[in-house]
């Protein structure tokens, strides 16, 4: 009794059931390594019998890896050995299959493109050799989108992220150099002066001034807390130094004294204005 597919590929996968032995395809791959012949009309990619994975330094990326039309993406040595070759041909779902011959149907390849199977990404693109363009569909389908191929582009971003990393090191230690000259002749200029915040020309913020009051001491609320060239005071300064001129109380009393003392009269108070 044969068992469901689902639970069968559950085995399989547990080593609890063994895979049957397959019998070993021929695959042919197109190698774009090989120079293509000639530079006027289109010329045919060559076909050769695909060797092992190890053995094959492939243009394009890993056979089987699924993210070569990432242009962020470059395959590496873990994309050879997990992916290895990826989906066959033989084994794309019919509804797939279907689709894409009604699309080829309706909306014919160009005279130079070739149809080219992506087992990473299981699924046909179309190519031209003569001006290396790719599209996920027929160049005539109304929303077909042409351009460049993933690795291709893979290729370019490395190479500009690798002159890009070297420059930036090499302006990194110029500025290193500079800044370190620019450092050294501060200290040995700066030496012999006086480093008090009253010599200080640079223009300061807000919370730097009132940093700079904190340190010397100074009430965050005086204007000289935040301002430049303004003496420091209290809070009475700016009033009148005549406090007995409004009043006749006795200025020299304070305290519980000062409760205790009574206040003069309104009259009186007018009387000593008018003396004065």
């Amino acid at each position: 009794m044969s068992l469901p597919p689902a639970l069968l590929a559950r085995l399989q996968k547990r080593g609890i059931v063994h895979k049957p032995k397959e019998p070993e395809e021929e695959i042919i791959a197109e190698n774009y390594d090989i120079p293509l012949p000639g530079k006027g009309g289109t010329a045919a990619v060559e076909r050769h019998h695909a060797a092992p994975a190890v053995a094959i330094t492939h243009r394009s990326g890993a056979p089987g890896c699924p993210n070569k039309w990432n242009p962020y993406h470059f395959c590496v040595d873990f994309c050879y050995d997990y992916w290895q070759d990826g989906t066959p041909e033989n084994r794309l779902p019919d509804d797939y299959m279907s689709r894409r011959a009604r699309m080829l149907r309706l909306y014919p390849l160009p005279e130079g493109w070739k149809e080219v199977y992506d087992p990473g990404c299981a699924r046909h693109y179309y190519w031209c050799p003569k001006t290396d363009d790719v599209c996920w569909l027929s160049p005539r389908h109304p929303r077909a989108i042409i351009g460049d191929a993933g690795p291709n582009v893979s290729r370019e971003l490395k190479s500009r992220r690798e002159n890009w990393n070297g420059l930036t090191s090499a302006a990194i230690t110029t500025s290193r150099k500079r800044t370190h000259s620019e450092y050294s002749d501060e200290s040995e200029s700066g030496s012999d002066n006086d480093d008090s915040d009253e010599e200080e020309k640079k223009e300061l913020n807000d919370r730097e001034k009132l940093k700079r009051a904190k340190r010397r001491g100074i009430d965050p609320m005086d204007p000289a807390a935040y301002g430049d060239n303004v003496p420091v005071g209290g809070w009475g300064r700016g009033l009148e130094t005549d406090r007995t001129s409004g009043s006749a109380a006795d200025s020299t009393a304070s305290g519980s004294l000062y409760q205790s003392r009574p206040l003069p009269t309104p009259g009186e108070v007018m009387r000593r204005n008018a003396i004065k």
